[in-house]
């Protein structure tokens, strides 16, 4: 059906390089699902229930430019993100930048501070950043002030004192950040302007949730959608991809204005993650289908090991069942096995058995490895037997039986 889907060559110098997200679907992986799916009948609606940097719903809306967009996400970056790349700039954008330009020459530096701001930045990055955030505040316009903001998130990670060899936050050496150059205005200024004529497409046709997908799902009516395509979350956020870790000193730094954003997701940088699918513990999986599926897995792992993948099994088994309820035609899922106590989980065949029995039938499987990634192929060691991170991730597809 799809061909080769390793994409091995595949560079983000599209939009999906706009802003650094974690662990982002493969572009032309999703494009040439949704072609295949766009020409086999019609689609009028499409859901990413975990939208994360918007890359889905992105390639559904260059095939299909009227089509309805939905999606849902527990991550105020991600919501900024995705909303940028979905609804444009105005035609004021280069005028804009000028306008940054002269407040960055002529700013003078404010007080703004928050927690830990002195561990995670050096007192330089600190000031620009400060220059930065004051200019952009200072743009009239909304829409073209989100997209600065969400090229300057890039930078905040980039030019702050945690490492880039992971996703979580792990002070640098200090030589590591003394050795540091500080060209963060050039590059958040460079990155502006090269990134404007990577908006081609925009839709107003798009509802972007910024809430817990599992509670959201709940709202939409029966077979409401008619396509649902998303990269769901493999495990628990804090022990797989922390998604919300990553993303809190960029919203440290952001106006809380111009976020979607309720007050508790900097409580901690754990915050996001502990509210996402699995990332706290509400009791056994109720679901006894979903529990036949998993206990094979569980009786080859520990006690001590057993109660977070039953924490994100039994949100991940009341998620499947809300999907299932909500879509019409087809759903699409981008997974990966992990491995616990020694233990590879497969996430990919639980699901496909769980999807058949709630009468989505599949139509399409295929695998590819994954070329380039942040997290180590060998993570660790547990009783001296390495533990391998996952090198493939598997896509599958189910046509609902009616």
């Amino acid at each position: 059906m799809l061909g080769d889907i390793s994409f091995r060559n595949y560079k983000k110098n599209d939009i999906h390089g706009l802003a650094l997200y974690p662990a982002t679907m493969v572009a032309p992986v999703q494009n040439i699902i949704l072609q295949e799916l766009l020409k086999s009948e019609d689609i009028y609606s499409v859901l990413d229930p975990f939208f994360g940097s918007g890359t889905a719903l992105y390639e559904a809306l260059e095939l299909s430019p009227k089509i309805k967009l939905i999606g849902c996400d527990i991550n105020p970056l991600a919501h900024l993100i995705t909303k940028v790349k979905l609804q444009g700039l105005t035609k004021n954008i280069k005028k804009d930048v000028e306008k940054l330009k002269y407040y960055l020459d002529n700013i003078q530096i404010d007080n703004y501070s928050f927690h830990n701001m002195n561990k995670w930045f050096r007192s330089d990055i600190i000031d620009s950043l400060k220059k930065i955030r004051q200019s952009i505040m200072l743009i009239e316009c909304k829409k073209n002030r989100l997209y600065f903001w969400s090229i300057l998130s890039t930078f905040i990670r980039k030019y702050s004192n945690t490492r880039s060899s992971t996703y979580k936050l792990h002070i640098k050496d200090i030589d590591s950040i003394q050795r540091m150059k500080n060209n963060l205005i050039d590059d958040f200024l460079t990155s502006v302007e090269q990134n404007i004529s990577k908006f081609t497409i925009s839709s107003s046709n798009v509802k972007l949730y910024k809430k817990d997908s599992l509670k959201q799902l709940t709202k939409f009516k029966n077979n409401s959608i008619d396509l649902s395509i998303s990269s769901p979350p493999y495990g628990d956020n804090a022990t797989t991809v922390p998604y919300g870790q990553f993303s809190s000193l960029a919203l440290h730094w952001i106006d809380k204005k111009d976020l979607v954003f309720d007050g508790w997701e900097l409580n901690n940088y754990s915050a996001i993650d502990r509210r996402s699918l699995g990332g706290c513990y509400k009791g056994s999986i109720e679901n006894e289908t979903g529990s036949l599926l998993l206990q094979p897995f569980l009786d080859n792992i520990s006690k001590s090991k057993q109660k977070k993948v039953i924490s994100f099994f039994r949100d991940y088994f009341i998620f499947l069942d809300e999907l299932c309820r909500v879509t019409k035609k087809y759903i699409v899922l981008t997974l990966g096995n992990r491995t616990v106590d020694g233990v590879n989980i497969n996430l990919t065949s639980i699901t496909q058995e769980y999807l058949e029995h709630n009468n989505f039938r599949n139509i399409y499987e295929c695998d590819r490895d994954i070329p380039n990634k942040r997290i180590p192929k060998l993570t660790s060691k547990v009783n001296n037997i390495p533990v391998f991170s996952m090198n493939k991730e598997f896509v599958i597809i189910h046509k609902k039986i009616v």
